[in-house]
């Protein structure tokens, strides 16, 4: 499929985003995990959560559905290990936060396999699987190359590991299956990035009771989970995604027009929800109201220096948002960017020069300044973030831009096209 874009003159409208896909799946593995029946609204549809759902049934999970309402019923730990072979697809955080969950199953010496789709092969696992073969499971690479698929055999022991903190997502998926080990878990974990991400896992914990202790010394997190806790079935709505909501933000303030969005719930532990405050301070024009927002667009901009490390899913949006701004706009200290769905920085540099933008690939983020972009044909790599944000500089951009492998949105925000239609752009999907 290709994404293709004319230029956009005005946007009008009101829409509500997406639900959030961090908060979705984290609820899912939940609900698994507590037993019971819990319900969850709001839920978003998406590949990503898709994912999340078939693996959640692969251990033994009943899971229905009610329109955007999902009912999930569990035993809980252990687990059923209903099937022995589980694919995660191309959701990272799905196959990271289900990996511990594995060491809980009734069956735990029984050998299951972990599998994902093509894309998530290539991503890296290897951190957490030195660090849970440290808490008494048994995981192997099958191809002997320290990446998906694994073999998984073993129980969750606990004691004490260190994880790597170049993804949060290491972090949050020992988080939340430690309340079930055997011994208490403590996690050393050395330059955390992603920060905000281990928030929202911390406060689902505490939303459960959970009790843990985190230290911090220097560039140095140090949790601890005692043994014996465990999560009770419960009832949630999943808040939008401030991720996919950055799409239509942005768009509506670097296009002329006035857009409300609304579903904003500003108090979320989302880190991305901090664009709405970086685009404030370069000028756009955004009023906060009763959880909306309503913005009034093509005001000027102008360059700023940002730290993106906690925000690295913002890249691609603060990129665009680079080429619009009056004089330059740093990004920096984002270098974990590179090992997302794809190489970030290099997709985005890649593509934005292809459309005649100034722009300069740095090892840890980009330098981009104010830029005529015109049409042109660029790759997605497959990459949900990567094609939006390109389709937003199409929105810009004099003639017509094609962006490939537009399927890739599917991943988390299987609407946008629509959405975006909704408000005006001119945009569409051909095969």
């Amino acid at each position: 499929m290709k994404l293709v874009v004319q230029t956009t003159r005005e946007l009008h409208g009101n829409i509500i985003p997406p639900s959030s896909k961090s908060e979705t799946i984290r609820a899912f593995v939940l609900t698994m995990l507590a037993g019971g029946r819990s319900v969850l609204h709001n839920v978003l549809e998406s590949d990503d959560t898709h994912s999340a759902i078939e693996v959640c049934r692969g251990l033994g999970a009943i899971i229905t559905r009610e329109e955007d309402t999902y009912i999930v019923e569990s035993t809980g730990v252990p687990l059923d290990n209903a099937q022995k072979n589980i694919n995660s697809g191309n959701s990272g955080i799905t196959t990271r936060f289900i990996l511990p969950a594995l060491g809980l199953r009734k069956n735990v010496d029984e050998k299951i396999i972990l599998d994902c789709a093509e894309q998530m092969r290539q991503r890296p696992v290897e951190s957490i699987v030195k660090a849970l073969n440290g808490l008494g499971m048994r995981i192997e690479s099958v191809n002997n190359d320290a990446r998906l698929p694994l073999r998984v055999s073993g129980k969750l022991i606990g004691g004490s590991v260190e994880v790597d903190g170049t993804t949060s997502q290491y972090l949050s998926a020992l988080l939340l299956s430690a309340p079930y080990a055997e011994k208490d878990i403590e996690i050393t974990v050395s330059n955390l990035q992603e920060r905000p991400y281990v928030d929202m896992t911390l406060a689902l914990l505490s939303e459960q009771g959970i009790v843990y202790e985190h230290k911090r010394e220097d560039d140095v997190d140090t949790y601890i989970i005692t043994l014996g806790q465990k999560y009770q079935p419960f009832e949630k709505v999943i808040p939008i995604d401030f991720s996919s909501a950055s799409y239509p933000i942005t768009a509506s303030c670097i296009i002329p027009g006035h857009v409300t969005i609304e579903g904003v719930d500003l108090d979320s532990t989302q880190g991305d929800r901090r664009l709405i405050a970086i685009l404030q301070e370069m000028g756009a024009v955004i009023t906060i109201g009763n959880n909306k927002l309503i913005i009034h667009g093509g005001k000027p901009l102008h360059g700023t220096r940002i730290d993106a490390n906690d925000i690295p899913d913002m890249l691609p949006t603060l990129a665009i948002i680079g080429a619009y701004a009056e004089g330059e706009t740093i990004i920096e200290n984002v270098a974990h960017a590179r090992i997302k769905e794809t190489d970030r920085i290099k997709s985005m540099t890649e593509g934005l020069k292809k459309m005649g933008a100034d722009v300069e690939e740095l090892l840890d983020g980009m330098i981009v300044k104010k830029s005529m972009l015109h049409g042109a044909e660029v790759h997605g790599y497959d990459d949900h973030r990567t094609i939006m944000a390109l389709g937003l500089a199409g929105m810009l951009a004099t003639g017509e831009t094609v962006i490939d492998t537009a399927e890739g949105i599917n991943k988390t925000f299987p609407n946008y096209v629509e959405l975006m239609q909704s408000l005006g752009a001119g945009i569409n999907v051909t095969s």
